[in-house]
C-alpha cells in the first residue's frame, strides 16, 4: 500500500508541477506579447479576467461534475483537451490569424477547462493518498503552485527575448501532455468510497444538494464564511503594495518585484515544510494564531507610510517589507493547509467536489470586489490607515468568534479521527 501511495504521490507531483509551470510560464509570455503588440494595459487586463471570471462562475458547476463523473476521466480529459485546443490555436496563430482575439479566446477557454481539471484534482487527492498522506499531497500541490509562481515569470521573461509566441504555446502543449499521461498512471481510487448507485439527477439538483448539504454542516458554512470575509480585506494587499513601494516611497519595479516574490518564495518554503513534518495537531489553534498573526502583518504592512516613518530610509523600508511578506505567505499557508485537511477529511466523497468548489467560489468572488473598492479608497485615504482598518477588521472576526467559542468547538470535533476508510485496490 505504501508503495502505492508513494508512486501516486510522486507521479502527482510530477503532472502538476509540469502543467503549472508550463502554464505559468505561457500566461507570462503572453501578457508580455500583448502589452508589447498593443501597448495597452487594458488588453493586458482583460487576458487577466478572460483567465479568472469563468473558474469564478463555474467552479460551482465543476465540482458537482467531478461528484456525478470519474474523477479520473475528468482531469485526463481536461489535461488532453488543453493541449489539443492550445494545438488549434498555435496553427490559427500560424496560418490563419494572428489577431489579439484569438488569445483572449485560448485564454478563455483555457480557462474553462482548468476550472474542471482543478475541481476534479481537489477533490480526489484525499481518494488518491489516503488520510495519513494528506497534509504531505496537499503541501506537494502547494510546492508546485508556488514554485511555478517563483520560476515561470523569470523563465517567461528569458525566454521571451529569445523564443517566438509560438514556442510558448509548444512548450504548454507539451506540459500539459505530460500531466496527462501522470494522470493515466495514478491510481485516483485507492481510497475511494465505495460509490451508490448513480442517481438520474440533474445538474440543477445536484447543485441545490450541495448548498443544502453546506447549510446543514456548521463547520464548513462557518469556514466559507470567515473565508469570504478573509479573502475581501486580504484584497488590500495586492492593490497598496505596489502603490506604497512605487508611488509613495518611490521605490524601483525591480524592488517591487523583489517583494512580492518573496510571497511565493514565503509559501514554497512552509509548503516544503509541511510536506516533510507530521500533520499538524490541535489544528484549531494553528488556524486562530495564524489569522490572527496575518491581520496584524497586514496592519505592519502600513508602516512605512505613517506620518511619523516617512522619513525612513528605504534601504531601511526595503528588507522590512521583505520580511512581512514573507511571514504574510507564511501564516496563510499554515492556516489554508489544516482548514483543507479537516475540510477534505470530514466531507464525504460524494459532496467533496462541490464543498471544495463552492469554498473556492465564494473566496474567489470577493477578490475582485476587494480590488474595486480598494483601488477607489487608496485616492482617499493613507495606506497607513486602510491596513490598519483591514488588518483590524480581520482581527475583529476571529475575536468574536473566539469570544463565541462555537468554531472553536467545531474545529475540535472536526479533528477527532474519524473511522478509518478501507482501501480498495
Amino acid at each position: 500500500m505504501e508503495a502505492l501511495i508513494k508512486r501516486n504521490v510522486t507521479l502527482f507531483l510530477a503532472g502538476k508541477m509540469s502543467a503549472v509551470l508550463g502554464s505559468s510560464i505561457y500566461s507570462f509570455a503572453i501578457g508580455l506579447y500583448i502589452l508589447a503588440e498593443t501597448g495597452s494595459s487594458l488588453n493586458f487586463a482583460i487576458t487577466l479576467i478572460l483567465s479568472t471570471v469563468p473558474r469564478i462562475l463555474l467552479s460551482p458547476v465543476a465540482g458537482a461534475f467531478s461528484d456525478r463523473w470519474d474523477r479520473k476521466k475528468i482531469i485526463i480529459i481536461s489535461d488532453f483537451a488543453c493541449a489539443i485546443w492550445l494545438i488549434a490555436v498555435l496553427l490559427l496563430f500560424l496560418f490563419a490569424a494572428q489577431d489579439i482575439w484569438l488569445l483572449y479566446t485560448a485564454a478563455a477557454v483555457l480557462s474553462i477547462l482548468n476550472t474542471f481539471y482543478s475541481a476534479a484534482v481537489t477533490s480526489a487527492i484525499y481518494n488518491m493518498v489516503g488520510p495519513d498522506h494528506l497534509q504531505k499531497a496537499l503541501s506537494l500541490n502547494q510546492t508546485a503552485v508556488s514554485l511555478s509562481a517563483i520560476l515561470g515569470p523569470v523563465l517567461g521573461g528569458v525566454f521571451f527575448g529569445i523564443f517566438h509566441l509560438t514556442t510558448f504555446m509548444l512548450i504548454n502543449i507539451i506540459t500539459f501532455t505530460v500531466s496527462g499521461i501522470s494522470s493515466l498512471l495514478i491510481h485516483y481510487n485507492l481510497f475511494a468510497e465505495e460509490k451508490e448507485e448513480t442517481r438520474k439527477s440533474s445538474m440543477i439538483a445536484d447543485l441545490k444538494m450541495g448548498v443544502s448539504y453546506v447549510k446543514n454542516q456548521p463547520f464548513i458554512k462557518n469556514l466559507i464564511i470567515i473565508s469570504i470575509w478573509l479573502n475581501f480585506w486580504f484584497a488590500i494587499f495586492p492593490v497598496a503594495m505596489p502603490y506604497l513601494v512605487l508611488t509613495i516611497r518611490e521605490m524601483s519595479s525591480v524592488q517591487l518585484g523583489i517583494i512580492e516574490g518573496a510571497f511565493s518564495v514565503g509559501t514554497l518554503a512552509i509548503s516544503i515544510y509541511l510536506s516533510a513534518r507530521p500533520e499538524v495537531k490541535r489544528k484549531e489553534f494553528a488556524i486562530f494564531e495564524g489569522i490572527i498573526s496575518m491581520s496584524i502583518i497586514i496592519a505592519l504592512l502600513g508602516l512605512p507610510n505613517l506620518p511619523g516613518l516617512m522619513g525612513i530610509s528605504n534601504n531601511v523600508v526595503f528588507p522590512f517589507l521583505i520580511v512581512m511578506v514573507l511571514l504574510l505567505s507564511a501564516t496563510i499557508i499554515l492556516v489554508n493547509m489544516p482548514v483543507m485537511v479537516l475540510l477534505q477529511k470530514g466531507t464525504p466523497d460524494m459532496y467533496r467536489g462541490r464543498v471544495m468548489s463552492l469554498l473556492e467560489t465564494g473566496a474567489s468572488a470577493m477578490t475582485p470586489l476587494g480590488f474595486i473598492a480598494f483601488g477607489f479608497l487608496l485616492e482617499k485615504m493613507p495606506v497607513w490607515i486602510l491596513m490598519a482598518f483591514c488588518g483590524m477588521s480581520i482581527l475583529t472576526l476571529i475575536l468574536y468568534h473566539l469570544r463565541k467559542r462555537t468554531l472553536l468547538q467545531l474545529l475540535r470535533e472536526a479533528d477527532q479521527p474519524k473511522k478509518e476508510v478501507s482501501a480498495q485496490i
